[in-house]
């Protein structure tokens, strides 16, 4: 399967020379979409099987790119589904939104919803049924807010640690302070007393992603080896509709109407782990946690990650997908 022939190709990042996972360097093609005057690099990996189980629709959390995914994209391919994956805009090789490309920015969460959905719709006839939106942090409230809104109709939904709930932003007084600043045209600043600057990876000890060091580092010379993957804090504005996309999403977790599975890290000090089960509930999904896993479930130690995906493979069967 190549890519259609109107889409311009795009290149995977090797960090000092990697090698590309096998699997994907077979299968796999890289090519750029253009979504309202934004370019979107998007990655689509046939099933390496003659008749797939499905797809499965990969969307990122912030400051995430294609390859960080390139283990987890192995795994839903070995369990026989089309792999669809996109860099949201303003981030990965996909286009930045302001003249400072390290600034983590976006005009209206919707806008990465929308731009799923165009993806999808476009590439429809590549996609088989049945369909499966996969999403961590950022990107499990952006599929959330896709399904909800109505931008697209996938059979299921997955979500690790989904941001429905961040520890200390949601207090009255952090709203308030990111709503003033908008309002003085503080939008496009970065928020203070971030350590990723300049979108530099942190150091592995006291980092909040993983436990596991070989990942960590295998994620971290991503950044290193390539500047224009680097991402640095948010800005009050991504921050301000961030809220407001969390808001929208909970308010509405009645109107999901799929089967679904959110699946939270139980050490997790970024995305409140209580959000997540508050929202299936209310959803009426499955919820499960992984008690001791830091944020990024599929970045940690093979034992909490392989109850992750336990967890996932289960769901997959009893829902028939």
């Amino acid at each position: 399967m190549g890519r259609p022939k109107t889409y311009k190709e795009a290149k995977i990042v090797r960090p000092f020379g990697r090698d590309i996972p096998q699997l994907i360097e077979q299968s796999a093609d890289v090519f750029y979409m253009d979504h309202d005057g934004v370019r979107l690099r998007v990655l689509l990996a046939p099933a390496p099987i003659d008749d797939p189980r499905g797809t499965m629709v990969i969307c990122p959390g912030r400051t995430e790119f294609i390859e960080k995914y390139f283990e987890t994209i192995e795994d839903f391919l070995k369990m026989g589904f089309t792999v669809l994956a996109v860099d949201p805009r303003g981030q990965g090789l996909s286009d930045r939104l302001l003249p400072d490309p390290l600034k983590s920015y976006v005009g209206n969460f919707q806008d990465y919803a929308d731009d799923l959905a165009f993806v999808i719709d476009e590439l429809g006839v590549l996609l088989p049924k049945p369909q499966i939106l996969f999403g961590h942090s950022m990107g499990g409230c952006i599929v959330l807010q896709s399904i909800i809104s109505g931008g697209v109709n996938p059979s299921a939904v997955i979500c690790s640690a989904p941001m429905l709930g961040l520890f200390d932003i949601q207090t009255p007084l952090a709203r308030y302070f990111v709503k003033l600043a908008c309002l003085l045209g503080f939008s496009t600043k970065n928020l203070p007393f971030q350590k990723q600057e300049r979108g530099m990876p942190v150091d592995f000890k006291g980092n909040k992603l993983t436990s596991d060091k070989q990942r960590f580092r295998h994620w971290a010379e991503y950044f290193e080896s390539t500047p224009k993957l680097r991402v640095a804090g948010p800005t009050f504005a991504w921050l301000g509709e961030a809220l407001k996309a969390m808001d929208f999403v909970n308010r509405n977790a009645a109107q999901l109407k799929i089967p679904g599975l959110i699946v939270a890290a139980g050490g997790d000090p970024i995305v409140e782990p209580s959000s997540n089960e508050r929202f299936a509930s209310a959803a009426g999904i499955e919820f499960e946690v992984v008690p001791g896993a830091l944020h990024e479930l599929v970045m940690e130690r093979d034992e909490y990650r392989t109850r992750f995906f336990d967890r996932v493979k289960d769901f997959l069967d009893r829902q028939a997908l």
